[in-house]
């Protein structure tokens, strides 16, 4: 694994260290690949460590020493006769702040205080490099010109990534407010007639996002940051209602307790052609809504339907209404 502090860095901020918290009692907290590093690499045994603590151990309470330390439970921080919480993490600034506040007593310090500005310009350089130049943001005219880097007004993109690209076919529209932004190795494709209006779609790596011809929107989000190798795929001619969400994955993960196998892994959502969705509906993964089908408002969507021509609501979302399909007039202008 490559870390972001070199080992000389490392070398030098251990050294500090060894001076600063001489004959002071340690409890080291983290104890996952940024410590083994330091600790198979470094030379910590001038440091008073007494315990070290870590999320995994909380896992397994078989677990009573590692890496030589005995292991001490959160629970038990409380009781231990310390002076010092080293922060054994690349990025200890979070947590160093949580403990901060849990153990007014106690000195808080972290192992990586390394000056970081040298590695963590490059990466801001990229990052804004990247969002300038936007050269795979692409506006795709009617007689197939295609345009890098258009200006759409009330249209804002940043790709923050490699390899990405997202595609805007004209005729398209943008009423209000609209945002796209991805990482790497994403697409995002937007077909032409599409009318939008503050709309968030904003997408991690290897995902896809893609909205067929003719689809309007009024407001909805598609979040796919937490996602990897996931679809939202909406068909052609669709009409989307305000406050819509769309979610192929969890954010966050639920797993096994035992076996640490992981239970909610992102999955693709697909909507057909000539599909109405109602205000404040939520379609999360797994989710597949055949075409002329009609979402009702408030609804929770959250599985796979295959019958067309149906009416699906409630939380979670169920078939209502069979045989049915809808238009966009008003109905004194349809009858």
């Amino acid at each position: 694994m490559k870390f972001l502090v070199t080992d000389d860095i490392l070398t030098k901020r251990i050294n500090t260290l060894k001076k600063k918290l001489k004959n002071k009692r340690i409890l080291v907290y983290g104890t996952g690949k940024f410590f083994s590093n330091a600790y198979n690499n470094h030379n910590l045994s001038d440091l008073n460590i007494v315990g070290v603590v870590d999320k995994k151990y909380e896992l397994n309470n078989s677990i009573k020493e590692d890496f030589g330390y005995k292991v001490i439970r959160m629970s038990e921080i409380y009781k231990q006769d310390i002076d010092y919480i080293l922060i054994c993490l690349e990025k200890p600034n979070i947590v160093k702040r949580n403990l901060h506040n849990y153990f007014k007593k106690i000195k808080i310090i972290s192992l990586n205080k390394c000056s970081l500005w040298p590695i963590l310009r490059k990466q801001i350089e990229y990052y804004f490099t990247q969002r300038k130049s936007r050269k795979n943001f692409v506006l795709i005219k009617q007689d197939g010109t295609i345009i890098k880097n258009p200006k759409i007004k009330n249209l804002t993109v940043d790709i923050c990534g490699k390899n990405s690209r997202v595609e805007i076919y004209e005729p398209f529209m943008v009423l209000k407010n609209c945002h796209i932004s991805c990482r790497d190795n994403s697409l995002i494709k937007i077909h032409s007639f599409n009318v939008h209006e503050n709309t968030t779609i904003a997408v991690g790596r290897n995902n896809v996002v893609e909205i067929g011809e003719y689809t309007t929107i009024k407001n909805a989000n598609f979040f796919l940051v937490a996602s990897e190798n996931t679809k939202v795929i909406l068909g052609k001619d669709c009409m989307l209602s305000y406050d819509i969400t769309f979610r192929p994955n969890d954010g966050h993960t639920i797993y096994n307790k035992n076996t640490r196998q992981v239970k909610n892994i992102p999955q693709d959502i697909l909507v057909g052609d000539h599909v109405w969705i109602g205000a404040k509906v939520v379609v999360l993964k797994g989710t597949k809504i055949p075409s002329n089908s009609i979402i009702g408002t408030c609804s929770l969507v959250n599985k796979a339907y295959s019958e067309e021509n149906t009416v699906i609501a409630g939380t979670p979302a169920k078939i209502i209404k069979k045989d049915v399909n809808w238009d966009r007039q008003v109905v004194h202008n349809f009858i």
